[in-house]
C-alpha cells in the first residue's frame, strides 16, 4: 500500500472509531489520537497511552496544548503527545515552524504544571489534563526524562534534519515527530516496529570491544563487557525500547529498581562486575569491524535487552537521580544477533532466548504467555471462523487476531493489488484484534475494571494468570469455535461501549474515557447477575448482529453517565482519578451504585441454562479440536521431522515402547495416525522440545 492509500485508510479507520460516516473534523482528529496511539503501542513505541485533550492559555498568554501522556514506570521517563491534524483530502507538509510551534505548547504546558499557575489561569478544572499537570508537579524529582511527541497527519519536510534536545525544569526533554510516512514506514515493516539502530561510536570511542562466540545459521554470538555509565546513557536515550516486551512487562510490574544494586552501585561498585550476572540482548544485525586490537561493535540493529533489565534501569536510575559514578562499573554482556528471516521464526527465537535466560528469575511463565497455546487456538479459528455479514454485504468477513506483532500487514506483503483489495475487503482492519484488546475485553466483563485501568502491561500479566490456572492439560473450554465467538462478542461490545461514551450527551474532552469505559462493561455484567442469577448477556446474539440492540445500547447509556461520576470524584482531595480508577474501592462504589434495569432488556437475555448447554458442547467442540489439531500437527511435520526427533532422541533422550514405535511410524511415508496414537506422538515432541530438540 503506498502512502496515500495508507493515508486513506487511517482517515477511514479514524470516523469508523467514532461516529462513521457521521464524524465531524473533531470527531476525526480525536480518531486519528486513538489510531496513531494504538498502533504506536502494537509497535511497542507506547504500551499504555492515556488521551487528554486539552488547549487553553497561561501565564503571560502563553498557548498551552497536551493531547495525551504515559508515565513509563521502566524508565522513569513521562511521555507527553501533542496532535496537529488536519484529516485533509491529502497529507500536508510539516515545516519545522509548525511542529516547534506545537512542541513550545507542550513546555509551557509543563512549565505551567511546575508553578502551579496552571490550576488558577488556565480554566482546566477536573479533567485528565489536571491529573497530568498534578501528576507533572508529583513526580519532578523523579522524572528521568520527558519524551515529547509530536502526531500528525502530515508529512514531514526534508528541511527538518534533527530536533535538538533541551531542558525543562532542569529534566532533559527529547522531541519527535511521527508523521504519516514514518507510521507508514512501521506499519509496512515485517516486524511491525521501528527497528532502530545504535551506533555504539557515539557511546564508545571506536565501538565496543567484543569476541565472537558462536556461529549458527540462526545466530552469530558475541561476548563484551560494557561499561556501567555507557549502559546507563544507552537506557536514557533510547528508553524502555531497548527492553524486550516480556522483561518490560515484568519491571513494570515489579519495580525496575533493585535495592541491592543500588547498594553495590553506592558502596562497592568496583565490585560490581564480581557480583552481577550481566545482561543478555538479541539484535537482527550488527556491524563489527576486526582490527589490530581485536573485534569492536560500531552499530546494533534492534537491540533488546532479554535479560538484566532490572541491572540497567539500576543503573540508569543511579546515574539521573543519584548522581552517582559509574566510571568503575562494567557488565558482562552476552549478545546473540539473530540472523533468522522469517518473521514469525524470528519473533520465536527472540522469546525463547529471553525465557531460557530468565530461568532462574521470577518472571514468570504468564510473562512469556504471547506462545501460549491459547494464543495459538485464537489466531487458528480467527482463520477460519466467518463473521455473518452485515449492513446488505453479500459476503461474510474474518475477525482476523494478530497473536504476532506484524500478522496482519505481513500477510499482505506479497500480494498484487488486486489479491490485497481481497485481503482486506474480507479482513477488515476495523475487524483486527489483538492480544491485548482480548485481556482488556475479558478482564472487563469479568468485572476487573480496576484491574484494567492498570495499564495494558499489568492487566495482560493478570489475564495471563488468570487462563494459565484454568487451561488445564488441553484447554478444551477454550479451544473452540463457540469461545472464539464469544470473545469477538465481548470485543464487539467492548468497542461499541467506547463509541456510545464519546457520542453521550455529557462526555466532553478531557473526561477519563478509557476508565469510563471499561467500568460500563464490568458494571453491566454485575447488574445482569444481580437482576437474575438466573440470566446472562445474549453473546451469540451480538456476534450474529455484529452489533449491539438498540435496548442495550441505550441502557448502557443510561449507566455510564453515573460510572463517570464515581470515577471523577476520588474520595480523597488531590487524588489522582487515574490513582483512584486503579483501587478495587472504586470498583466496589460503582458495583454498588443501584441501577434500576428496564424489562426490555430481557429481550438481550438468556438463561443460565441454555449458556451452560452452549458451553457443554463448546468443550466437546474443544475435544474433537484437539484431536483435529494434534493429528494435523502430526502429518504436516512430515517425515523427515519425524526421523530427526528419533535421531535426536537415540543420542540424547531415548524413547522406548509405544513413543518409540509411534515415532518411527511417524517417519514412513503413508502413515496416518489415529487420534489417540497423534496425542502420543504430540506429548512426546513437546517434552523432547524441553529437552532441547529443536
Amino acid at each position: 500500500m503506498d502512502i496515500l492509500g495508507f493515508y486513506q485508510e487511517l482517515i477511514e479507520s479514524a470516523k469508523e472509531r467514532m461516529h462513521g460516516e457521521r464524524s465531524s473534523l473533531d470527531d476525526i482528529k480525536t480518531g486519528l489520537l486513538y489510531e496513531f496511539s494504538d498502533r504506536l503501542t502494537l509497535a511497542e513505541e507506547f504500551s499504555d497511552v492515556i488521551p487528554c485533550s486539552f488547549a487553553g492559555v497561561g501565564s503571560r498568554g502563553r498557548k498551552l496544548r497536551i493531547d495525551g501522556y504515559q508515565l513509563d514506570d521502566a524508565d522513569s521517563s513521562l511521555r507527553l503527545i501533542v496532535c496537529d491534524f488536519s484529516a485533509a483530502n491529502e497529507p500536508e507538509s510539516m515545516t519545522r515552524t509548525r511542529a516547534e510551534i506545537a512542541f513550545k505548547q507542550v513546555q509551557a504546558f509543563v512549565e505551567e504544571s511546575f508553578s502551579n499557575k496552571i490550576w488558577s489561569e488556565s480554566g482546566m478544572g477536573r479533567s485528565d489534563a489536571s491529573e497530568l499537570a498534578s501528576l507533572i508537579t508529583s513526580a519532578r524529582n523523579n522524572t528521568s526524562r520527558f519524551r515529547v511527541y509530536l502526531f500528525t497527519d502530515s508529512i514531514m519536510s526534508d528541511r527538518i534534519k534533527e530536533l535538538p534536545e533541551g531542558e525543562i525544569g532542569g529534566i532533559p526533554v527529547e522531541f519527535q515527530i511521527w508523521d504519516i510516512s514514518r507510521l507508514h514506514a512501521v506499519s509496512a515493516s515485517a516486524f511491525g516496529l521501528e527497528e532502530f539502530e545504535i551506533d555504539l561510536t557515539d557511546f564508545v570511542p571506536n565501538g565496543l570491544s567484543c569476541l565472537p562466540a558462536s556461529v549458527t545459521d540462526e545466530y552469530q554470538g558475541f561476548l563484551a563487557v560494557i561499561p556501567g555509565d555507557v549502559l546507563a546513557k544507552l537506557y536514557d536515550k533510547y528508553g524502555s525500547k531497548l527492553l524486550e516486551s516480556n522483561v518490560r512487562s515484568y519491571l513494570t510490574a515489579k519495580g525496575s529498581v533493585n535495592k541491592n544494586i543500588q547498594g553495590t552501585i553506592k558502596a562497592e561498585p568496583e565490585k560490581f562486575f564480581v557480583y552481577n550476572n550481566g545482561i543478555t540482548c538479541t539484535a537482527t544485525n550488527a556491524y563489527v569491524v576486526k582490527g589490530d586490537d581485536g573485534y569492536r561493535i560500531h552499530s546494533l540493529k534492534y537491540l533488546q535487552i532479554v535479560n538484566g533489565g532490572q541491572t540497567t534501569a539500576s543503573l540508569h536510575t543511579a546515574m539521573m537521580l543519584g548522581k552517582s559514578d559509574l566510571s568503575s562499573i562494567h557488565i558482562q554482556m552476552k549478545l546473540s544477533v539473530v540472523t533468522v528471516e522469517d518473521t514469525k521464526n524470528l519473533e520465536e527465537m527472540i522469546e525463547n532466548i529471553a525465557r531460557f535466560s530468565n530461568m532462574q528469575n521470577k518472571v514468570s511463565d504468564a510473562d512469556f504467555f504471547s506462545n501460549h497455546p491459547y494464543q495459538q487456538a485464537l489466531e487458528r479459528h480467527s482463520r477460519r471462523v466467518l463473521a455473518p455479514s452485515v449492513q446488505g454485504a453479500q459476503y461474510n468477513t474474518y475477525w482476523f487476531y494478530e497473536r504476532a506483532r506484524g500478522q496482519y500487514q505481513n500477510a499482505q506483503l506479497h500480494l498484487t493489488p488486486a489479491k490485497k483489495r481481497e485481503f482486506q475487503r474480507f479482513n477488515p482492519r476495523s475487524q483486527m484484534f489483538v492480544k491485548t484488546d482480548v485481556a482488556k475485553c475479558e478482564n472487563s466483563w469479568l468485572c476487573r475494571p480496576h484491574i484494567v485501568s492498570r495499564g495494558a502491561q499489568k492487566n495482560f500479566s493478570d489475564f495471563a494468570n488468570y487462563i494459565t490456572a484454568r487451561w488445564g492439560e488441553d484447554g478444551r473450554q477454550f479451544n473452540n469455535e463457540g469461545y472464539f465467538r464469544e470473545i469477538v462478542a465481548r470485543v464487539i461490545l467492548f468497542r461499541n461501549i467506547e463509541k456510545l461514551v464519546s457520542s453521550a450527551s455529557w462526555y466532553q474532552a478531557g473526561l477519563p474515557r478509557a476508565q469510563i469505559v471499561t467500568y460500563t462493561m464490568s458494571k453491566l455484567s454485575s447488574t445482569i447477575k444481580e437482576y437474575s442469577e438466573a440470566s446472562t448477556l445474549d453473546f451469540k446474539a451480538i456476534w450474529n448482529m455484529q452489533g449491539l440492540s438498540p435496548e442495550l445500547e441505550e441502557f448502557i447509556q443510561e449507566i455510564a453517565g453515573s460510572i463517570c461520576s464515581v470515577i471523577i470524584t476520588p474520595p480523597v482531595t488531590g487524588m489522582h482519578v487515574g490513582e483512584w480508577s486503579k483501587k478495587e474501592k472504586c470498583w466496589e462504589l460503582v458495583k454498588d451504585l443501584e441501577i434500576t434495569v428496564p424489562k426490555k432488556l430481557q429481550r438481550v437475555l438468556i438463561s443460565t441454562e441454555e449458556a451452560k448447554s452452549a458451553e457443554a458442547e463448546n468443550v466437546i467442540e474443544g475435544i474433537e479440536n484437539i484431536k483435529i489439531d494434534a493429528l494435523t500437527t502430526v502429518i504436516t511435520l512430515g517425515t523427515n521431522y519425524w526421523k530427526r526427533l528419533v535421531d535426536w532422541a537415540e543420542e540424547h533422550s531415548p524413547i522406548f515402547g509405544k513413543e518409540s514405535d509411534l515415532a518411527r511410524l511417524a517417519s514412513r511415508k503413508g502413515w496416518i495416525p489415529s487420534d489417540r496414537q497423534a496425542a502420543v506422538l504430540i506429548a512426546l515432541r513437546n517434552r523432547l522440545i524441553k529437552e532441547g530438540f529443536r
